[in-house]
């Protein structure tokens, strides 16, 4: 635990929230008494200790979210009494798997991390020897013996739900212990050369980027953008130039004895596409947004038609913010405003049609983000079958691993029935991939 507190409180440094050694002596007295399982008392509490002004209480919220939304995020157990070979598991990381505690789970990577000693890494190539090393601390070989006589001792083709379910926590476990070790190898090892810290942002999971690098993730972004807007520009002048019209030229230089001293080129309209955005601001994928229209505001060199609108529960738009104000400034602003609520995607899909649907056209592409957990409420997925309908084409970016799509409160399949194409995208790389398909078939 003091693991995890220690990590808080060097973030919160990071935050230029000033802690000291006596205050955090303070704050592991105040953990000892009300654990991690309440968020909204450990978050009161802790904010007593640790911050002293108002603007250090504003930095300390924002860092508390960013820490902890990951670690305690909520997450649906499971139902035990529903799987009915769970006498066949024996495991206490299964067991700790079922039971859906992501503090709890948090910890124990730490303790296995610790066992593993990830203080020593040094190089690049090292992550994949320490990740396994954490996963065997943790107990995934005996996990992986039980999966195995599960698989063997069935009689149907398909997976029991308790063995899909464990496989599906199992994954979940290794990006996150491989997002663990990312961010172990940033603090300890050999990162001095650019290039190398370049690969390693652009293969880290969005959320996992800690706030101390976002500067050195942005200058990242706009660079990858600027490469992609350079590319596009190429290719949008090289469309508008048209193709030459051969019959066109030889009868135009047939006064000069068929020397061909005038070219004629045959030129085709370029219509000029509109993107709009929609993007969940919530606390699961706040951090994916942030990138996300920072990669496409740095595009406007090639897309001179965009509008994006963010949400939690209700939607708003954000165009303005982007055009009166610096990325940076018009990205937090977006995110404090509209973030921290509910999500209800039938809302924002309600919202979104009421203030443009007549606007969308066949020149239209529609990008959502989002990891289309409702919360259980009505999907309203009939709103996009609307969208798709009047639209160039819908394209839907969700940053979960595809395993854990319709687990839980998700409905993806539900919405991906009326998109034009459905994406993973957790990192940059898959990110950057996205937006070039994205101004391919949007110009």
């Amino acid at each position: 635990m003091e693991k995890v507190l220690t990590d808080f409180v060097k973030a919160l440094r990071n935050s230029n929230v000033r802690v000291s050694p006596a205050e955090t002596i303070d704050a592991v007295s105040v953990i000892d008494s009300v654990g991690y399982e309440d968020k909204e008392l450990l978050k009161r509490t802790l904010s007593i200790v640790l911050s002293k002004t108002p603007d250090e209480k504003d930095k300390f919220n924002a860092c508390f979210d960013d820490f902890f939304s990951d670690e305690i995020k909520q997450q649906a157990s499971v139902d035990m009494d529903q799987l009915s070979d769970i006498k066949d598991i024996d495991s206490d990381l299964a067991k700790k798997l079922l039971e859906g505690s992501q503090g709890e789970l948090m910890l124990s990577i730490a303790d296995a991390a610790e066992e593993a000693e990830i203080r020593e890494i040094r190089y690049f190539t090292q992550r994949s020897v320490f990740t396994r090393r954490i996963l065997e601390k943790m107990g995934v070989g005996k996990l992986e013996d039980e999966l195995m006589q599960l698989g063997s001792s069935r009689e149907d083709e398909l997976p029991s739900d308790l063995e899909q379910e464990l496989r599906n926590q199992l994954t979940n476990l290794r990006e996150r212990v491989s997002d663990y070790v990312q961010q172990q190898f940033l603090l300890h090892g050999d990162v001095s050369g650019e290039q190398l810290r370049e690969q390693i942002f652009k293969s880290m999971n969005m959320a996992q980027i800690d706030r101390s690098y976002l500067n050195e993730v942005h200058s990242l972004v706009r660079k990858m953008a600027k490469k992609l807007a350079n590319l596009h520009s190429r290719r949008k002048k090289n469309f508008k130039k048209g193709k030459l019209d051969i019959r066109k030229t030889i009868r135009d230089n047939w006064v000069n004895q068929g020397i061909l001293f005038n070219l004629i080129w045959a030129y085709k309209k370029v219509d000029r596409p509109k993107i709009y955005v929609i993007c969940d601001v919530s606390g699961s994928v706040g951090a994916y947004a942030r990138f996300m229209l920072m990669f496409l505001f740095s595009l406007t060199e090639v897309v001179s038609k965009l509008r994006a609108f963010v949400f939690s529960s209700n939607l708003g738009e954000v165009t303005n913010d982007f055009k009166d104000a610096k990325l940076d400034e018009a990205i937090e602003k977006a995110l404090q405003k509209h973030g921290g609520g509910s999500t209800d995607y039938g809302q924002a899909l309600t919202d979104f049609v009421s203030l443009c649907v007549d606007e969308i056209d066949n020149k239209t592409t529609v990008v959502i983000l989002g990891d289309a957990r409702n919360n259980f409420g009505p999907e309203k997925a009939h709103l996009l079958k609307t969208i798709k309908e009047r639209s160039k084409q819908v394209f839907w970016l969700n940053p979960e691993g595809k395993y854990r799509w319709d687990t839980g409160d998700s409905v993806m399949t539900k919405y991906s029935a009326y998109c034009t194409k459905v994406f993973q995208c957790g990192n940059i790389d898959q990110l950057e991939r996205v937006v070039s398909t994205l101004l391919k078939t949007a110009i």
